[in-house]
């Protein structure tokens, strides 16, 4: 993986960065494909939605920047992941932020996971007994506060591919790297993200190719349960088939299927 910071080669932080110190700051992982970002625009508009929730003063010719560097690295890296992580920069007294921050663009190009078996084979989920936060002031942003997930991941281990997190009503929220969706009698569901979770870019592209009636609100395990079709999806990953939930089969069903072929390519 090659680091770029502030746009130069480099992989050394400040050990005062307020990223490192408080997790002040956001993220974005972006897939590539034959030298372009497909969902450029989703990624732009959600870290743009986080900068100002958390009071980050990018200037439109920062932003310019940024992108530019970014699409470059596409271009040299045909298909890749890139991370770009955003951090308020050193300052401030304690958790107070400074008023003039000197933001910190990190940008990450590594070579892109290949899903082509867990997309073609099916993936497997199990529960995870990791609780989901419920905050609607951070919920939605991929902030730099990951510790939930961290700790989902380490319990998840070699269980299966993916484990569903529910806050503490009992919420189906996503699983530990991804988003969550089920089709039961030909309806689309998916939880709504607006007290915990994170808002995915492929979340995104699924909602708004879906045709059919799409159900976003908060719903039990036991809906999750009764589901005809499951699936979980990340930026990088696409859309992945469920196949087996704990002891349960299910079929790679055909709602399933065509949203693979619009929103995979």
């Amino acid at each position: 993986m090659q680091w770029f910071r502030n746009y130069l080669p480099d992989s050394s932080l400040s050990i005062t960065d307020r990223g490192l110190s408080y997790g002040d700051g956001l993220f974005e992982t972006i897939a590539t494909h034959s030298g372009y970002i497909p969902k450029l625009a989703i990624h732009q508009a959600r870290i743009k939605r986080g900068c100002r929730r958390l009071g980050f003063n990018i200037s439109p010719e920062q932003w310019q920047i940024c992108w530019a560097f970014i699409a470059q690295q596409a271009l040299k890296n045909p298909n890749c992941g890139i991370k770009l992580m955003l951090t308020r920069g050193s300052g401030g007294r304690g958790y107070r932020p400074p008023t003039d921050a000197a933001y910190e663009f990190l940008v990450g190009v590594f070579d892109a996971p290949n899903y082509s078996q867990q997309r073609s084979e099916g993936v497997s989920l199990v529960m995870s007994r990791i609780q989901t936060s419920i905050n609607p002031s951070l919920s939605g942003m991929k902030h730099l506060n990951r510790l939930e997930n961290v700790l989902a991941k380490q319990e998840l281990a070699d269980r299966a591919y993916e484990a569903v997190m529910l806050d503490a009503n009992g919420h189906v929220i996503e699983c530990v790297q991804s988003n969550i969706f089920w089709i039961t009698r030909g309806e689309l569901f998916t939880p709504a993200l607006s007290k915990s979770g994170v808002q995915g870019s492929c979340r995104t592209s699924i909602l708004s190719n879906f045709v059919g009636s799409v159900n976003v609100g908060h719903f039990s395990l036991a809906s999750l349960q009764q589901a005809d079709e499951i699936f979980v999806s990340n930026a990088l990953s696409g859309i992945l088939p469920v196949v087996k939930f704990d002891d349960r089969i299910l079929q790679l069903g055909k709602l399933t299927r065509t949203l693979m072929d619009q929103v995979n390519t």
